[in-house]
């Protein structure tokens, strides 16, 4: 059975050699989507007793490995010398240094793994994570799927 539980924060970047407006300085209203599978615990008594995994779960582990660490900050690759003096002259903003250019696509397959272990290690290997959706606009949108590599 698959679950899936959608998030949102904000985010600043640019993709530092994009032949458009997008190699410079904007943000975005993120949305992903996270889904899992597993078996439906049986444990009587249990509190995700007829649940692949609770709902708040999902929201606790990616509030505090994703959300809290994206929201309001901006990602800049380590290539991106320029931003990265900025942000060294100006240590009260919140920057996130990454080994990508911070596409869609590279944000999605980040997330996925940062993800992936802590699931596991939280809640056993019965659970499964499948996908990480992101959304850069209403109607742009990646998926990343852990086969895809």
């Amino acid at each position: 059975m698959l679950v899936t539980k959608q998030f949102e924060w904000c985010m600043g970047h640019r993709v530092l050699n994009h032949k458009s407006k997008c190699k410079n300085l904007h943000g975005h209203h993120y949305r992903a989507e996270v889904t899992l599978s597993g078996d439906l615990v049986s444990r009587e008594g249990n509190s995700s007793e007829g649940m692949v995994i609770d709902f708040g779960d999902i929201k606790e582990v990616f509030m505090k490995h994703i959300h809290e660490i994206l929201d309001h900050g901006f990602m800049v690759w380590e290539k991106d010398q320029s931003l990265k003096d900025f942000f060294q002259k100006n240590p009260d903003q919140k920057y996130i240094e990454v080994p990508f250019t911070p596409t869609a696509e590279n944000i999605a397959i980040w997330i996925f793994d940062q993800l992936e272990p802590k699931f596991i290690d939280t809640f056993g290997t019965n659970l499964k994570l499948e996908s990480v959706k992101i959304w850069e606009t209403p109607l742009s949108m990646v998926i990343y799927q852990k086969h895809d590599r």
